[in-house]
């Protein structure tokens, strides 16, 4: 009688007749084993740093994004002051690289009065929470006189000289004044402050921007206020509102 011939016999017989290897090849010894445990370990470690260098990644360019930093688009967050009363308002120069909030009762008001008697100055903007008329009785019978409680922003040609250097000559040469360091906008700058009249203070904030001179400045009066109730506060922190690109 012949066989039972079934495909599983078929299977069998030749997986059977095929020769082996020595056992040596296909049965892993210790070392062959822990070589392996070796290796798998390695390959998991080198998977955890690479997950946890994508995950630091990620978390440094989202803390970039919260907090503002910027790579190619300059003042995408403008830092804000206090806006005392209402809103604010943000102006912002590109021909010399700025932006400064300013609260929503001021506004801008036409410095071309004062002259440019100063070669070295490119620019000058001033900011005032007067109204037009209130402004026109203070400076009616002195057009060179800086508005007390205005702001000033001021771009000069630097011509070498540092920051430090204008903060002491700017009024200190004529003047018994106090120079501080401070920071704009994350750059160093200094600070000066002098009498202007035995009624009348001058503080002024000086910031190198490559060639240029990036100047603030406000005279403050008697008293604790100004016009509509501001105060030297305002002032402060309209300075250090400004971003720069």
């Amino acid at each position: 009688m012949l066989p039972e011939l079934s495909i599983e016999r078929i299977f069998r017989r030749e997986i059977d007749s095929l020769p082996l290897p020595p056992e040596g090849s296909w049965i892993p010894d210790r070392h062959t084993a822990r070589r392996s445990i070796q290796l798998t370990a390695l390959v998991l470690a080198a998977t955890v740093v690479l997950v946890l260098g994508a995950v630091v990644t990620a978390r440094d360019v989202g803390d970039a994004a919260a907090s503002g930093r910027r790579v190619t688009t300059p003042l995408v967050i403008i830092p804000r002051p206090t806006c005392l009363r209402g809103g604010c308002s943000v102006y912002r120069s590109d021909a010399f690289g700025y932006g400064i909030v300013i609260p929503g009762n001021w506004r801008v008001q036409d410095s071309s009065r004062l002259g440019r008697s100063d070669p070295s100055l490119l620019d000058r903007v001033e900011f005032t929470a007067r109204t037009s008329e209130e402004w026109q009785l203070l400076v009616g019978v002195r057009l060179d006189l800086i508005a007390p409680w205005d702001l000033f922003v001021e771009v000069h040609d630097r011509n070498g000289f540092a920051a430090s250097d204008w903060a002491r000559s700017d009024g200190c040469g004529r003047n018994s004044c106090v120079v501080s360091e401070t920071t704009l906008s994350q750059s160093p700058a200094y600070v000066a402050s002098w009498a202007v009249t035995p009624s009348l203070e001058m503080h002024a904030y000086y910031v190198e921007r490559g060639e240029r001179m990036l100047v603030l400045r406000y005279v403050i009066g008697p008293g604790s206020e100004g016009p509509h109730g501001e105060t030297e506060q305002t002032l402060e922190q309209i300075v250090g509102s400004i971003a720069l690109d």
